[in-house]
């Protein structure tokens, strides 16, 4: 978290940008904001460099809205579910990595025997490797598989669901009734129940008290560093012994911004998700509570690529979708 990295993704955005030479101005308060964030920084050139990948994707958003369509940004999208899917599953079936060509496209080498590798305990088979795919953490993955799948729909949407329980995410599993919501709100609260009970009892058993000194130590470094934040990205610098963010982007959202700018990015946010109600898609709205709920118990939709990648491509599609919209009425 702490190594500025470059990815292929990145390559590919900078040369659309070029190709493309487009530029989108940002408002001047952010600007702002981002200076003053990067001026209180425990570490600034960190910071500045995640500022550049939040304008990154701030231009892969406005391209995607301006120029791209559902049907193409459903097509790729399914492809990648289905190749992610399969990885997932090969890996979860020979409990190791692939290998081959799959890590020319991210995949990681390990299997049982190496160190810090997310398992889980089954009853029946004792330890179990969980899938990762080219992700860097199976609750990633199934975060990813989820809001991918509700985007797309259709066949990669059945696929996606199938994959999820392979990563043994309780956050993402035990969500997945409320997609019978409108159906059946009895079925709903009783298949979350089922799952809940089934669910709660595996995984690490580390993992709580881990979550648990994340969330304190953010306390105190929001009591700390109230008004102007840490700055965007160095939260990690301030738990040594665990060096993650904490599992939840709100506490870690005004731990890095501060309280101030936290407020006002949830006024924006709220202001428009009048976008979601716009175009009445239930699969979308689910898709963005999905972010919003799994977001109060992990980090990655705010600090890994694969799945930041995903909400511009979200927020995008909603965006499309609200203006066709609007230009009906």
């Amino acid at each position: 978290y702490l190594s500025p990295t470059v990815y292929l993704t990145d390559i590919l955005i900078l040369a659309l940008a070029v190709i493309s030479r487009r530029l989108f101005r940002l408002s001047r308060w952010v600007i702002l904001g981002a200076v003053i964030n990067i001026w209180a920084s425990a570490s600034p050139l960190l910071t500045g460099y995640r500022w550049i990948r939040i304008y990154e994707y701030y231009w892969l958003y406005k391209y995607l809205a301006a120029h791209s369509s559902l049907a193409f940004m459903r097509r790729w999208l399914g492809l990648a579910i289905g190749w992610t899917s399969l990885l997932a599953l090969l890996q979860f079936l020979w409990q190791r990595s692939v290998g081959g060509w799959w890590y020319w496209l991210g995949e990681r080498a390990f299997d049982v025997t190496t160190g810090g590798i997310a398992k889980v305990f089954i009853p029946a088979w004792g330890m179990v490797v969980r899938p990762y795919a080219t992700l860097p953490h199976p609750n990633a993955l199934a975060g990813w598989l989820l809001v991918a799948g509700l985007i797309v729909g259709s066949w990669p949407q059945v696929i996606s669901l199938l994959t999820i329980p392979f990563t043994f995410s309780r956050s993402v599993i035990v969500w997945l009734p409320a997609l019978l919501w409108r159906k059946s709100k009895v079925a709903t609260i009783f298949l979350f129940s089922i799952l809940f009970a089934l669910f709660s009892n595996l995984g690490n058993p580390d993992s709580f008290y881990q979550r648990q000194v994340l969330v304190i130590q953010s306390l105190q470094v929001i009591k700390q560093h109230l008004w102007l934040g840490v700055g965007l990205g160095s939260f990690v610098n301030f738990v040594p012994t665990i060096r993650q963010p904490v599992h939840n982007i709100y506490l870690l959202l005004i731990a890095e911004l501060g309280l101030p700018a936290f407020l006002i990015l949830s006024y924006l946010v709220i202001k428009s998700l009048n976008h979601l109600f716009q175009i009445s898609n239930f699969k979308f709205q689910i898709a963005i509570l999905s972010v919003l709920v799994t977001g109060t118990v992990d980090h990655y939709w705010l600090t890994l690529p694969q799945n930041m990648l995903l909400l511009v491509v979200m927020m995008a599609a909603v965006k499309i979708m609200s203006n066709a919209v609007n230009g009906k009425l």
